[in-house]
């Protein structure tokens, strides 16, 4: 049965997609505006058609909007990447939150890691301890196969070993983490503590558009084109779906009836 997928990435598929049409919208009106600027300079019409919302305050002339009409590509694109950068943000942390709720929430999932781990450390039972003893002297490397034989058993039998004893630890960091989580820190935060497996590949794409995204924030000149922004979203959108299916996948799953 093919898993559902996350709200937090239903959300950002919807916001997503309003902003595309929006972007359709713009896209058809201002050749048209372009069309009604060109028939009142040429006497075709007496006036241009009023305005929505701005039709008290606007002082706008036509040559005013042909100004801003010469480079609406770049800032329609530029408005576009900075929109769609912010709902990929939201939707990471969203996702993160929605798993933690799904857990019964931050306390509660920090709380039952903490059970958990207490119930692995020491005394063990007779057997397990027997067998741990075996892998608590100076290693040696002809013992390699026989570590190897000790392990699988101890494993076997649901002994945790030292790294292991840490998630409770980890978890809770997490937490604090995710609380003031930035842009830059998303990829670590997905790859080391999700296990989300990104690619170099994917990361520097990432980087390179979130370094786009700041400079347009920090009002540096810009000449994106609709189509290099599209496919930058378009990248973003995927990295979304492979995110959510990865939660889907492995981190969506009742934990609190495991042993």
């Amino acid at each position: 049965m093919p898993l559902m997928p996350t709200r937090a990435y239903s959300r950002f598929k919807s916001q997503s997609e309003a902003l595309l049409h929006f972007s359709v919208l713009v896209a058809y009106a201002v050749p048209a505006l372009r069309a009604d600027i060109s028939n009142v300079k040429s006497a075709l019409k007496t006036s241009l058609p009023t305005p929505d919302f701005f039709h008290k305050s606007s002082r706008s002339t036509p040559d005013d909007l042909l100004r801003t009409e010469a480079t609406y590509e770049h800032s329609l694109a530029a408005y576009l990447l900075l929109a769609h950068f912010s709902f990929f943000e939201s939707f990471v942390l969203d996702i993160i939150m929605e798993m933690i709720d799904f857990h019964g929430g931050a306390k509660e999932f920090v709380n039952r890691n903490e059970r958990r781990a207490k119930q692995f450390v020491a005394p063990h039972r007779a057997d397990i301890a027997k067998l741990k003893r075996k892998l608590q002297d100076s290693e040696k490397a002809s013992w390699r196969d026989r570590y190897r034989s000790y392990a699988r058993k101890l494993a076997g039998e649901g002994f945790r070993f030292p790294g292991e004893l840490f998630a409770p630890y980890g978890l809770r960091t997490f937490m604090l983490k995710v609380k003031r989580m930035k842009a830059h820190e998303i990829p670590s935060i997905l790859v080391d503590a999700l296990r989300v497996d990104l690619s170099e590949s994917e990361i520097k794409r990432y980087d390179d558009i979130r370094e786009i995204r700041n400079s347009i924030a920090h009002g540096q000149p810009t000449s994106l084109t609709m189509r290099e922004v599209v496919e930058m979203n378009k990248f973003l959108r995927g990295l979304a779906v492979k995110i959510s299916e990865h939660f889907s996948e492995n981190l969506f799953v009742i934990e609190k009836y495991a042993p």
